[in-house]
């Protein structure tokens, strides 16, 4: 019996740091990223409220929450823009991510995984809302982030 409990502590020891949420927290400054490259060198227009979403190509998830955010922002006009953050190289994403582009959505290019590590994204999904002093509103799975959601933390 000893050995099943000291077992079961070391694997919760093991898999614990595995489990952590996200770096970031409600009410935490995000971090700001200067000199950022730009797809296209479209950055989108100034919002009250940023949603920014990390990317990667590989995961299917990614673009269907690209797809809800494109509609949301065509419904929310001026009040939101998109950023999504990419941290693989121009040349293999802008084929998937060119389409999103639009006066209140565009693609910062993160090729050290800057924003990645920032905010300690260890899912995707994983999308962050912050408002203009760059404080965050709201952060988790992006394919949960709607119309409703933006509604209650923007009041």
């Amino acid at each position: 019996m000893k050995h099943v409990l000291y077992l079961l502590v070391v694997l919760s020891g093991l898999f614990s740091g595995s489990l952590r949420a996200q770096e970031i927290a409600v009410g935490d400054r995000f971090p700001e990223f200067k000199n950022s490259v730009w797809l296209d060198d479209r950055q989108p227009a100034a919002a009250p409220v940023t949603f920014y979403e990390f990317f990667h190509s590989t995961n299917d998830a990614t673009l269907r929450s690209l797809d809800r955010l494109r509609e949301l922002t065509d419904k929310s006009g001026a009040k939101l823009r998109i950023v999504v953050l990419a941290k693989e190289p121009a040349e293999r994403v802008a084929p998937f991510l060119r389409g999103y582009l639009s006066p209140r959505a565009g693609v910062m290019f993160d090729p050290e995984g800057r924003a990645f590590a920032a905010c300690g994204v260890k899912y995707l999904p994983f999308g962050v809302l912050v408002d203009a002093r760059n404080r965050v509103l709201w952060m988790g799975n992006s394919l949960k982030f709607g119309r409703e959601t933006l509604d209650q933390v923007t009041k």
